[in-house]
């Protein structure tokens, strides 16, 4: 079990690291996208930095053993709100782009994205619940052995 719990923690640093670092690296993109679901003014202008930085802060938390429950409860927050968002516009009849990784990908908001954020929530939810007490190996131990 502590493989899969490692290989899901991997993933999912991987997915909100490089979600994270594309948002910073296109910080007018991701002001626009988030202006799109609704959010405007000066609450857009700081989520444009506050989103690929608590993103990128989640992907650091899950290396390691000791912050890797931390952060899959971040992941499953920043999952379960973008689903929130999401739903919102649906509902609304909106699809605003969704700036996801930022100009490495970004296209309007479907039920499919819906249906990707949710299968990202199951390595997280996993992470949460079966590694409460061993969340499995530390991804950067072996940097220690390093001469």
């Amino acid at each position: 079990m502590s493989v899969v719990l490692l290989v899901a923690r991997m993933t999912l640093a991987g997915v909100f690291l490089v979600s994270g670092i594309a948002k910073l690296a296109d910080p007018s993109g991701t002001r626009r996208a988030i202006a799109e679901f609704g959010v405007r003014g000066w609450p857009a202008r700081v989520g444009a930095w506050v989103l690929p930085l608590a993103e990128i802060g989640v992907a650091t938390l899950l290396l390691f053993t000791a912050t890797a429950w931390w952060g899959s409860l971040g992941a499953l927050a920043l999952l379960a709100t973008f689903e929130a968002a999401i739903a919102v516009n649906l509902h609304r009849g909106r699809t605003p782009d969704c700036h996801c990784f930022g100009q490495l990908h970004s296209e309007p908001v479907s039920a499919k994205t819906l249906v990707r954020n949710a299968a990202l929530a199951l390595p997280a939810l996993l992470v949460l619940v079966a590694g409460w007490t061993d969340p499995g190996p530390s991804a950067v131990a072996w940097l220690g052995d390093l001469t």
